[in-house]
């Protein structure tokens, strides 16, 4: 009873085996997620930071780059923006002006107090140099009310605005706001500047936001931060501690590009106050021509999910177990619909065919299998009824194809069923629909 079983199987491994070993070769390829190459936050790590634009802890050796004023304590391992004390606002001046047009700017910090709700917030600025402190006669004359900065300031910011002004639970928020002529800025601060935020945003294939949400106050660990400007597109990714990695924030677009101009961070505190800290602060060049990003390439809701080896090998399994099932069902219709136009009577045919329904359902068993463990609902469902079905037909010891089932108006021992070719044609549908499901995953 088990010698077609064996002899199945044994035609199933050599067929896989000799398909499926040049493809081994790229696995490793293939495990770090099948993605499409995306704006991976990570992906200039190996870049050289600037160390004239950085700060490392001990902050004792990189602070010699920087200026600070205000509230703003320089201490060891961080510098302390502001304290958890009321109408407090301090800044951090890097010395240096950017030397090129495309860069990144990657900061830790954290912002958190007692009280269930903090403020105001924060900012991170790219700032004309008429604005250095250094040449200024007052101690203070960056600091202000704009999140810690004085409002007639020159240039861009990325703003971290805690506090909910508005009642609308829709903070901490991230914007940008940008001033380039210098004037006063007069945004509305009881409405969360909904109206004066830079809304720009790049005319990409998936339009991009100028806002995000993020839960960045009392974090348990340093929350990291991304601001990336390539090709005059502003691109800001963030990533909380909560494991699923960077999540995009925004991007928006500019006319012009910022060399010349100086990285600073500020902290303004209101009635409500919450201690701001920068940890680490790291700047590295981009070449300009590196191709363009599309932020939409990143799992928007999710974060930038790197997946595990396992989870990347059951999607392997998937993606090759799918398409020999393809091709599988493909060869069975059509040696079924070439035996019949020959003439060739139903029990010759039926002893031809056997040789599919074995390899075809352990096939099936390992897809579905895999999409289980992968928790994979919408594949798993579309998959179910074949699933029971075979295993009714094991149980019913009607797997093997006999006489009476290959007509078009099949029974197996009295019972009606769907015709044999009906039968294909509808495992032939639900697995090319489970194909494209998981193309669609192992690309994003």
């Amino acid at each position: 009873a088990w010698t077609p079983l064996r002899e199945a199987l044994r035609a199933l491994m050599m067929t896989m085996t000799s398909s499926l070993a040049p493809l081994l070769i790229f696995f490793p390829i293939l495990s770090n997620g099948f993605a499409i190459p995306h704006p991976d936050p990570d992906i200039h790590r190996d870049l050289p930071t600037e160390p004239h634009h950085s700060m490392h802890a001990p902050m004792d050796q990189s602070r010699v780059y920087w200026f600070w004023g205000g509230s703003t304590v320089v201490a060891k391992r961080n510098v302390r923006l502001t304290p958890a004390t009321a109408d407090r606002s301090g800044f951090l001046w890097n010395d240096y002006p950017l030397e090129a047009p495309n860069w990144e700017v990657e900061f830790d910090f954290r912002v958190y107090s007692k009280p269930h709700f903090g403020g105001d917030g924060f900012g991170f600025w790219i700032l004309d140099s008429s604005d250095d402190p250094i040449h200024k006669t007052e101690p203070d004359a960056l600091s202000g009310n704009l999140f810690g900065l004085k409002d007639t300031f020159k240039g861009v910011g990325v703003v971290f605005d805690t506090y909910d002004n508005d009642g609308d639970r829709k903070n901490p928020s991230i914007f940008v706001i940008e001033n380039l002529k210098g004037d006063k800025y007069n945004g509305n601060h009881d409405n969360d500047y909904l109206n004066d935020m830079y809304m720009k945003v790049p005319q990409l294939l998936h339009k991009p936001e100028f806002k995000c949400q993020a839960e960045y106050r009392n974090s348990k660990e340093p929350v990291k931060v991304l601001v990336r400007f390539h090709h005059k597109i502003l691109h800001v990714y963030i990533d909380v501690g909560d494991t699923k990695g960077w999540k995009v924030c925004l991007a928006v677009e500019f006319e012009k590009d910022f060399t010349n101009h100086h990285i600073a961070f500020t902290a303004h505190t209101g009635q409500v106050a919450d201690v701001h800290e920068i940890r680490s602060v790291s700047t590295r060049y981009l070449d300009e021509n590196e191709a363009d990003f599309d932020d939409f390439l990143l799992e928007h809701a999710e974060g930038t999910y790197h997946r595990s080896s396992f989870e990347s090998l059951l999607w392997f399994v998937c993606l090759f177990t799918g398409l020999f099932l393809n091709v599988l069902c493909g060869m069975e219709i059509y040696k079924y619909l070439s035996y019949s136009s020959k003439g060739i009577n139903t029990t010759l045919i039926a002893e031809y065919l056997n040789s599919y329904p074995w390899p075809h359902t352990i096939l099936h068993f390992v897809l579905s299998g895999a999409l289980v463990l992968l928790r994979a609902w919408f594949g798993i469902i579309i998959n179910a009824p074949v699933v029971a079905y075979k295993i009714w037909a094991i149980s019913k010891k009607r797997l093997l194809h006999e006489p009476n089932s290959l007509g078009a108006a099949a029974k197996i021992h009295n019972g009606p069923v769907a015709s044999y070719p009906n039968r294909l044609y509808i495992m032939t549908g639900i697995y090319a629909v489970t194909q494209i499901y998981i193309l669609m995953n192992v690309s994003s």
